[in-house]
């Protein structure tokens, strides 16, 4: 059956229940269409055999033209970041590009009522992205970096600044692991286990939003600065599969290839070039003299040549190998590494050097660890 068939297949359907004609025929109609995109994903090799979804976990129903509308309507920020924010009174997603406001019926967008687990009543309609470019008059970048990911350096930069890296799922994992013990003792499907699958995610959905926002942060930042971004062209499923269990979890956390496309968009997005060179022996090769030094190990964090001496951070050595293989060279080495300032929006402050989050005033003091029966949590006491 063709995808015309399908969809009249799906409205033959709707008009036999009673129970689903409270629904609008283009939700029903997109299921069909959903379930055709499947069949051709499977049918060209790009995924496995289609299965039957599961009530709870059939998570959301689109609303094509109608069904729906908007309310509360405001534009929000200045420029070039300039959007639309809108709110419905249930917990509906819609996305679409908009030229002229908030139109009540888009023919070629579309609205999605979530289900259980993904509540989010509120959205941002982002306006046309504007196609202005950036670049020297003769055509050539004028200020280049080179950039080496690691785990407890997220970037270290060639000038000499570095970013640490947060480890948002690192330091929520208890707070994971808690909840997933909690719904595992809930009884399947009452609204005891909705409830917690329902904090499960906006858990795991807080993990991915603070994690893309650092992403776009530092992209903007770099963006803004350089005109060419040299990165290691690393092969995250080799270290993934070499790593240690708790390696592995620190490389999930940090990302790398989610941070690389947002950098490729944001330079793209300003005419800006990504250059993404071999990574082989980038820890240990000398900047200076180009030597390789056999012996380093990752417990090493200072580099020091046996050919030359040339003694450097290993992250910063690395930065500035990365840069002279693309062909740049900087015009002077950074002895010392100095932090990137913090982001506002990520409740981070400078301290002795370091970045660490500072609990809210009401907050300060003491802890106290209490077990009451059912569960761990944290007391504080004034001091």
């Amino acid at each position: 059956m063709n995808k015309t068939e399908l969809r009249q297949l799906a409205l033959d359907l709707r008009k036999k229940n009673p129970e689903f004609q409270v629904l609008h025929s283009q939700v029903t109609q997109q299921v069909a269409e959903r379930f055709y995109q499947a069949r051709e994903r499977f049918l060209g090799g790009l995924a496995n055999k289609p299965k039957k979804k599961k009530p709870h976990k059939f998570l959301s129903l689109v609303y094509p033209q109608s069904g729906w509308r908007l309310s509360n309507t405001r534009d929000v920020g200045q420029g070039k970041n300039k959007k639309k924010k809108a709110r419905l009174k249930q917990n509906w997603v819609f996305h679409f590009d908009s030229t002229q406001g908030v139109p009540r019926k888009p023919s070629v967008s579309s609205v999605r009522q979530t289900l259980p687990f993904r509540q989010n009543p509120r959205f941002l309609v982002k306006e046309p992205e504007s196609q202005e470019r950036h670049s020297s008059e003769e055509g050539e970048p004028v200020k280049a970096v080179g950039v080496d990911l690691g785990i407890t350096r997220l970037a270290t930069l060639s000038d000499g600044r570095f970013l640490e890296n947060p480890k948002p799922l690192e330091r929520s994992l208890d707070r994971v692991r808690l909840l997933q013990r909690a719904l595992s003792r809930k009884r399947f499907l009452s609204k005891n286990w909705l409830k917690t699958k329902t904090r499960l995610a906006k858990e795991h959905e807080h993990i991915k939003d603070f994690r893309r926002d650092l992403f776009f942060k530092l992209s903007a930042l770099l963006a803004k600065e350089y005109d060419l971004l040299v990165l290691e062209d690393l092969n995250i499923k080799g270290l993934i599969q070499s790593g240690t269990r708790k390696r592995r979890l620190r490389l999930y956390d940090s990302s790398f290839s989610e941070l690389r496309a947002v950098l490729e968009w944001q330079f793209a997005k300003l005419g800006k070039t990504v250059l993404a060179v071999s990574s082989y022996n980038t820890s240990r090769e000398c900047f200076l003299c180009g030597g390789i030094n056999k012996g380093l190990t990752l417990e090493d964090r200072v580099f020091l040549c046996p050919h030359c001496g040339f003694i450097l951070d290993r992250d910063l050595n690395a930065s500035l190998v990365l840069l002279k293989r693309s062909g740049w060279v900087p015009p002077a080495v950074p002895v010392e590494l100095h932090p990137i300032p913090p982001f506002p929006s990520l409740g981070l402050r400078r301290h002795g050097g370091t970045m660490i989050q500072e609990a809210p005033a009401f907050r300060r003091g003491s802890s106290l660890r209490v077990h009451n029966g059912r569960g761990v949590y944290t007391k504080w006491q004034s001091r």
